[in-house]
């Protein structure tokens, strides 16, 4: 499917806010050393917007969850709930209590830049119709969300699970442009997250099982070739910066194959300190 072009528009900077009311929901783990960048960021790009910002924390045992309430006892539009959950469940509950006739889902290890703030506003102008995932970001419109189910119980390919229900009905597009930049560790990044040292040893042994549970419930993920179809229907919001092709580290694997880094990757996490 050929790319959309955007019809030409003033600056986004130079436009006031629009009140239609957003959500944004997430799920926060041991972020402590991003918390407060991220929010800073999120709320500095959205200002002037009609926004609530929820967030499930899984029983963080960093100092996220004070830093999480201190940042919402002096921002009323924030809203703190914990629970032990996935990644997926804690975004389907912020959901759950959220009000927005558009949900954004976003990191909290993500501190995110200008762009954020500008694709909001080409969104809303001339996407709407469509879910549109960025890197690092994403926007439903409330229906899409509600049609397809939400988030599952997912730690592993929790977005590309909605995504793939979204695509089948026609109703999500791609732009392949990063907004922000995320702190986590280099070495655990995309489906190495199990590795990362906000977890103990023991924790990192249970995600990385964890992963491959979530993968085989997610088989049908497995077996698509998401690049190729987000490349089919990848959009340019006239921004500045090319949609490139979509960052990822999925690779076609026998049995055989994933049995073995399998194998290797249990290895390697129970060496790391």
């Amino acid at each position: 499917m050929p790319a959309l072009t955007p019809q030409r528009k003033e600056p986004p900077s130079s436009r006031q806010p629009t009140e239609v009311p957003i959500s944004i929901c997430t799920t926060n783990y041991n972020c402590a050393h991003s918390i407060r960048r991220h929010l800073e960021s999120v709320f500095e790009n959205l200002e002037g917007f009609n926004f609530e910002y929820l967030v499930v924390d899984n029983r963080s045992r960093d100092e996220s969850p004070r830093l999480l309430e201190e940042w919402a006892s002096s921002h009323q539009n924030m809203t703190v709930l914990s629970r032990k959950c996935t990644m997926g469940q804690g975004r389907q509950i912020s959901f759950l209590h959220s009000t927005g006739s558009f949900v954004i889902v976003v990191d909290t290890d993500v501190v995110y830049n200008t762009l954020l703030r500008r694709f909001v506003f080409s969104y809303l102008e001339g996407y709407s119709r469509y879910s549109v995932q960025a890197v690092y970001l994403g926007i439903f419109p409330r229906e899409h969300w509600i049609r397809v189910g939400g988030r599952r119980s997912l730690n592993t390919n929790e977005d590309v699970d909605m995504w793939l229900r979204l695509w089948r009905f026609g109703l999500i597009r791609w732009y392949s442009v990063s907004l922000g930049t995320n702190l986590k560790e280099a070495g655990a990044l995309g489906s190495y997250d199990h590795l990362s040292s906000r977890y103990s040893r023991s924790e990192r042994a249970r995600r990385l099982i964890r992963r491959e549970w979530d993968l085989l419930k997610t088989r049908d993920v497995q077996r698509t070739d998401l690049a190729e179809l987000i490349a089919r229907n990848t959009i340019d919001l006239g921004l500045g910066p090319v949609p490139e092709p979509w960052p990822q580290d999925r690779t076609p694997q026998t049995t055989i194959q994933h049995i073995v880094e399998f194998g290797r990757n249990l290895k390697q996490t129970l060496r790391t300190r």
